[in-house]
């Protein structure tokens, strides 16, 4: 419906009414323009056959439909209050055409609108429906009796009577056909138009089964997927904890530590960051002196691991096999070895390790001590003291493996009781605390003087207790190890006893020579 009287009829875009409302709209637009244009007519009318009180009254009935025109174009949910203002006007209105022309009129024939109009929106309000149809079916009754019983207030002519008779019956039987009939046609269109939301919701859900199809396939896709990288994860993570029983066994046990220094003068704090660690620590005795080494590898996990079996195996070579055991000539070896180690190929390959070496010269009360990088703390007569070491690490490809600088090698007199401590980074550079900041070395030297009089065992808590706190459940950044030793040269020497891993050593030789032999 496209032309301009039908236009008059249809809701407008501002309004963003539901299907639900069209029908209601519809039908107080059709009362607007129909009651407007009959009133308009029934004006002339009267004037023509000199009524002049119904000439007057219809000049507020053309602006009363008027209004309920424009409000219903320009408001929401007033559609009973409208209605129920267009119902007495007629009821009104029928009242007093009838007590001034008589019954003969029709205008009684109006009060029959009403209750059509109420009958097609009375379900917004129920109660108003009642009063509009009560009050139409006992004006309709009165106005039966009082004309049966006297005169009408005015006489007009015959043709005039006749005029309104045929008029007003017109009139009514047009208003209940052009009223059902719209009202059909609007509740068709919503229909259609419910019809066609519904169809499009069917669409929408087909499109919504179909992709929800291709989601449950994809997540049958991604669960076997997921099945094959818990597999895969499991099979590295079952070999990286076989390489870690493998890292663990080449570290000293505690046991061989407190063969070694005595069982209340030795702790160790070794927290790798992953499954396997980057650090690592050595101590073996050569020669009557006791050579430690604590080294941070480069990288942490899998490939710091790797490096760690290195740097232990060069350690072995260097101490054990050839018999070196001044700390500083020790780190010139390794320089030596990784650097032949890494010369030269396509790998572009740079990794090695800082680490601190120390020799205990018990007989002539001395600790030496040289470091790539790796300090070593030591605590004497109620003073703390730091020697920093070079500030060069082991395997560099790029130095010449006969042009480099060689490491500088300390003394420390241990005449007196010493307790030394050699440590990693990672402590250090561990992120925590209320501001995510790193613990820094200035806060571990004055963690070690402050527990550096407590039993080893105390000293191991303090430390890891202090480091859990820190962490505050923080991810760990780096690998963690801190070597501390006491020295007593008033202590009276032990019996040298045989380590555990050189006891685990003989054993496994024995049974092989007794197979053999």
């Amino acid at each position: 419906m496209s032309n301009p009287f039908t236009s008059l009829f249809e809701v407008p875009t501002r309004l963003d009414l539901s299907l639900e409302k069209h029908k209601d709209f519809a039908i107080v637009s059709t009362a607007g323009v129909i009651g407007f244009l009959a009133h308009c007519s029934f004006f002339v009318l009267f004037w023509i056959f000199s009524v002049d009180f119904m000439t007057y009254f219809n000049i507020a009935s053309i602006l009363t439909f008027a209004i309920i025109y424009y409000i219903n174009r320009h408001s929401v949910g007033k559609y009973t209050l409208l209605i129920t203002i267009a119902s007495f006007e007629i009821i009104i209105h029928a009242i007093f055409a009838v007590l001034i022309l008589g019954w003969t009129s029709n205008f009684h024939l109006y009060l029959f609108v009403p209750m059509l109009s109420t009958f097609l929106v009375g379900k917004a309000n129920r109660l108003s429906s009642y009063i509009i149809n009560l009050s139409s079916i006992s004006v309709y009754i009165f106005l039966a009796v009082y004309t049966n019983l006297s005169l009408p207030f005015e006489s007009i002519s015959e043709t005039g009577m006749f005029t309104f008779e045929i008029l007003n019956i017109t009139n009514v039987s047009s208003i209940v056909i052009i009223v059902t009939i719209y009202y059909s046609y609007i509740a068709d269109k919503s229909s259609q138009e419910l019809v066609k939301i519904n169809d499009e919701l069917k669409e929408q859900s087909r499109k919504v089964m179909t992709f929800n199809n291709e989601l449950a396939q994809q997540t049958e896709e991604l669960q076997i997927q997921s099945e094959q990288l818990e597999h895969s994860n499991k099979h590295t993570t079952d070999s990286i904890r076989y390489a870690l029983r493998i890292q663990e066994a080449v570290l000293p046990t505690i046991s061989d530590l407190k063969d070694l220094f005595g069982n209340k003068n030795v702790m160790t704090f070794y927290s790798p960051k992953d499954i396997v660690s980057g650090d690592f620590y050595w101590a073996k005795e050569k020669n009557g002196s006791k050579v430690i080494a604590v080294a941070d590898c480069t990288g942490h996990g899998v490939p710091g691991a790797m490096l760690t079996m290195i740097g232990e195996s060069f350690l072995n070579n260097i101490i054990l096999e050839k018999g070196i055991t001044e700390p500083s000539m020790i780190l010139d070896a390794l320089q030596v070895y990784f650097s032949a180690l890494f010369k030269g190929g396509t790998h572009n390959i740079q990794d090695g390790m800082d680490i601190s070496i120390a020799k205990i010269d018990s007989k002539n009360q001395k600790l030496h001590f040289a470091g790539a990088r790796n300090p070593i703390t030591y605590i004497q007569n109620g003073e703390m003291k730091t020697i920093q070491g070079d500030r060069m690490s082991i395997g560099n490809a790029k130095i010449k493996l006969k042009s480099f600088d060689t490491f500088t090698n300390h003394q420390i007199d241990i005449s007196v009781p010493t307790t030394f401590y050699m440590y990693t980074d990672g402590y250090q550079d561990q992120f925590g605390g209320k501001k995510d900041r790193k613990f820094y070395s200035k806060n571990l030297r004055n963690l070690f003087f402050n527990i550096h009089q407590k039993p080893m065992s105390r000293q191991r808590t303090q430390l890891k207790m202090t480091f859990v706190k820190w962490c505050d459940f923080a991810k760990q950044t780096d690998d963690v190890t801190v070597l501390g030793i006491k020295i007593d040269p008033n202590e009276k020497p032990k019996p040298k006893k045989e380590l555990a891993s050189e006891r685990l050593f003989r054993e496994i030789m024995e049974e092989e020579e007794k197979k053999l032999f």
